[in-house]
């Protein structure tokens, strides 16, 4: 026995209320080319040169996995992490802590890093948390570090150690 089922396309009842198209869908999305690809021998050269001008230690260790950010295919920036256990203030977590991280200068100030810990959070980060390290006369950073919901965790004379759930901004771990 054969069973079908017809659909058809003619709507007989429309929504009394018209829909308002929401502001995001109607305005272009920048972040449509964003992506991000394990940094490959021929990225060496430009991260070094990079992070040289921008004073950012250059990872060397096999434990440090790098990450080119690519907006539409084009390198726009490094990220750089290492899985380690770290004192969140709730005892020691494994977490992903970022060694080094720059975007172009041209693409700063447009709040794309935090969308590349979005998108690479369900596959690069499993953990849930994130770490950094942030120099005390790094304003700039701290600033982002406190309006992404980053947490303090320590603070001494030379630098601050934060924290980032990424289960609550980014989709890590997120339950459905």
């Amino acid at each position: 026995m054969v069973s079908t089922v017809s659909k058809s396309h003619i709507r007989l009842l429309s929504d009394p209320r018209p829909k308002r198209r929401a502001a995001a869908a109607r305005a272009p999305r920048a972040e449509t080319g964003l992506g991000f690809r394990p940094a490959l021998p021929e990225d060496v050269p430009w991260v070094q040169g990079w992070t040289a001008s921008l004073r950012l230690p250059t990872p060397g260790s096999a434990r440090v996995r790098g990450f080119v950010l690519t907006d539409q295919g084009r390198r726009i920036g490094y990220l750089a992490a290492r899985a380690t256990a770290f004192n969140t203030g709730q005892g020691r977590e494994p977490v992903m802590w970022i060694v080094s991280a720059f975007l172009l200068p041209s693409h700063r100030g447009k709040g794309l890093l935090a969308k590349f810990c979005e998108l690479m959070s369900p596959t690069q980060f499993p953990f849930g948390k994130a770490a950094a390290r942030i120099a005390t006369d790094n304003v700039r950073m701290h600033r982002f570090m406190a309006k992404g919901g980053w947490r303090k965790v320590r603070t001494t004379a030379r630098y601050t150690d934060y924290v980032l759930d990424l289960t609550s901004p980014f989709k890590a771990n997120r339950r459905r």
